[in-house]
């Protein structure tokens, strides 16, 4: 048997200890997740699907307001948390001003107490849902989102351990005009007032049209490689989408090949509202990542690595 020199055996064990400290590094970080999800309320989450569009359109979170236990849909793109139906009639909930006391709100095991919701009366089709958890109700928080595993937590920031802060990526955010607006990188340019919006679940990119074309160099829907039909608040609308020239960097993540829609009915839908935003990221860049929205005085975006 030959014997390995000195140097060959150093190499060999420079590769071995290199693989062992990336794997040993990934499960670390899986048992400090694990460890802190066991000693912290929080929920897990469902993916609802879309046929022909995909398995994560939506997710839902298990809810119970004042005794009345359900599913609402975590859409970060909402600027006030909606209850559908007559709920807050058939509980006679306090209302004020377009609003509703809700006693006691709870998002699986976490309690969020007494708060004032608005009522969707629309009958549109919104299957096993009876509300969407808006922005508003988790502004104050870290919002802890561990996509792969489908787990959700609220913590105060003061809650967050010593270790998930120092393994976080973190990168600019603005919270304005009740959306939550990052830093983003398309191609190799700087895209400004996007905001992340978690009930565009299966979307990378949505812009306007004129942006759309400037990002992926198509020229209208027939060039374009996707074509979905979506449901928007009650609306069927086609959502035209395309790969961008160039990958999406959004922190530390670097997304190849992301797709960039825009919606066919309303390609100015962005223009129009009454202040500045450009269009929206969804959750498709992060389902393999797990994600921290500071959602505090000082906003930010974190990845943990």
């Amino acid at each position: 048997m030959r014997c390995l020199s000195a140097i060959q055996v150093l190499i060999l064990l420079t590769f071995f200890s290199a693989g062992l400290g990336q794997t040993t590094s990934e499960t670390d970080r899986s048992h400090q997740l694990d460890s802190l999800f066991e000693h912290i309320p929080h929920t897990t989450f469902e993916w609802v699907a879309a046929k022909g569009v995909s398995d994560r359109v939506a997710m839902r979170v298990p809810v119970n307001l004042d005794g009345v236990k359900g599913w609402f849909q975590l859409d970060t793109g909402l600027d006030a948390t909606v209850v559908y139906g007559d709920i807050p009639v058939e509980r006679r909930w306090e209302t004020h001003d377009g609003m509703y006391h809700v006693p006691s709100f709870e998002i699986g095991g976490m309690v969020l107490g007494p708060t004032w919701l608005r009522s969707w009366t629309d009958s549109g089709e919104k299957g096993d849902l009876i509300g969407s958890l808006g922005l508003d109700l988790l502004v104050g928080y870290f919002v802890l989102i561990d996509y792969p595993s489908r787990r959700l937590a609220l913590m105060k920031p003061g809650e967050a351990p010593l270790w998930l802060l120092q393994r976080t990526t973190w990168t600019p955010a603005e919270l304005r005009d009740a959306k939550f607006f990052l830093t983003v990188v398309v191609g190799g340019e700087s895209v400004e007032g996007l905001f992340f919006d978690t009930g565009a679940s299966a979307f990378h990119i949505t812009v306007d049209f004129e942006r759309w074309v400037a990002l992926t160099g198509c020229t209208g829907p027939d060039a374009a490689a996707t074509h979905w039909t979506v449901n928007s608040w009650g609306n069927e609308v086609t959502a035209v989408g395309s790969p961008a020239r160039g990958p999406l960097v959004i922190g530390s993540a670097n997304i190849p090949n992301p797709q960039v829609f825009y919606l066919k009915e309303q390609p100015r839908l962005f223009a129009q509202w009454p202040f500045p935003a450009n269009g929206l990221v969804g959750n498709a860049p992060f389902w393999d990542r797990v994600v921290i929205m500071d959602l505090g005085i000082r906003p930010r975006f974190g990845l943990v690595e």
